[in-house]
């Protein structure tokens, strides 16, 4: 089914979308912090959390003063310093988990503000990206959100080592100029966010598909996935503002604001392109994406 309605947007829902990915990484590094609450209240570990809170705010806003290597490396540095200080109160295997965990949001975080910077005042410029350094960055994603699951799942790429619980993620992308492909940074991060979504809305054992086809006039993306589904009388209004299917909303716990498909759906529009959802329930669902090239290659 091609989604074709018009939505509006206020400028903070429009920021929010555009910034989805990165409020996000926030978001995890706030839910940490309260996690350490039940074995090291206090004082520090509060001023931590109202940190992080105004952290949220400023990216929202887009204050720029907060959008620093400085700011970021001290952030880290400080909440990275208070667990290994708290490291015997918390426990050996807690304390790991949350400095592996932080320091890989963190790493994530600097490359996506790299990002964020670079597209900040042409967000629709076509950039060249290489295909080894967009599958490594893909790799890193995965890696990120399977230590993010504190052992609930694996993500694997070899079916042959499938278990029951890990998700099978197929990547592929092929492109007419062979090592490289063009597409602006915002579209980069839809990319990810329709993957996470995937992996939220499919249960463990299941099985996610990306593909990426750049063509001279077109670049195609397409999201399979093997979860939930949606219901056909609700899949035109998934692409709604903080809108969720409801046969997910007692099936999967989450912070997420269910922005994911509303900016998959806002930036293709935006580029001039166009997007599919095809879905059953408990089937699975498959998204879409045609946009064409806006420079000469």
């Amino acid at each position: 089914m091609e989604i074709t309605k018009t939505l509006q947007f206020s400028e903070q829902e429009t920021t929010e979308l555009e910034m989805h990915s990165f409020i996000n990484l926030v978001t995890v590094v706030q839910l940490q912090l309260v996690m350490l609450r039940d074995t090291c209240a206090g004082s520090e570990l509060e001023e931590l959390i109202t940190l992080t809170e105004e952290f949220h705010k400023a990216i929202q806003s887009k204050q720029l003063s907060y959008l620093n290597d400085d700011f970021v490396d001290n952030f880290q540095s400080r909440i990275l310093d208070f667990v290994e200080a708290h490291y015997d109160q918390i426990g050996e295997e807690e304390a790991d988990f949350h400095i592996d965990n932080f320091t890989n949001v963190f790493s994530v975080m600097v490359q996506r503000m790299g990002e964020l910077k670079k597209r900040w005042d042409t967000p629709e410029k076509w950039e060249k990206i290489r295909i080894d350094e967009f599958k490594a960055d893909f790799l890193s994603f995965f890696s990120a959100m399977e230590k993010n699951s504190k052992g609930r799942y694996r993500i694997i790429r070899n079916i042959a080592e499938q278990e029951e619980r890990d998700y099978l993620v197929n990547f592929e992308i092929d492109s007419c100029h062979v090592d490289y492909i063009i597409m602006p940074l915002l579209l980069k991060d839809v990319v990810r966010d329709l993957v996470a979504n995937a992996r939220k809305y499919t249960a463990p054992g299941g099985t996610i598909t990306l593909g990426i086809s750049q063509q001279p006039d077109e670049l195609r993306i397409v999201v399979v996935d093997t979860g939930y589904g949606i219901s056909s009388e609700e899949i035109d209004n998934v692409v709604d503002y903080g809108y969720r299917a409801s046969n997910v909303s007692e099936k999967v716990k989450t912070m997420g604001g269910g922005f994911g498909l509303t900016k998959a759906y806002h930036i293709t529009r935006r580029l001039g392109g166009r997007l599919w959802i095809d879905s059953e329930v408990n089937e699975g669902t498959k998204i879409t994406i045609r946009i064409p090239v806006a420079i000469s290659n």
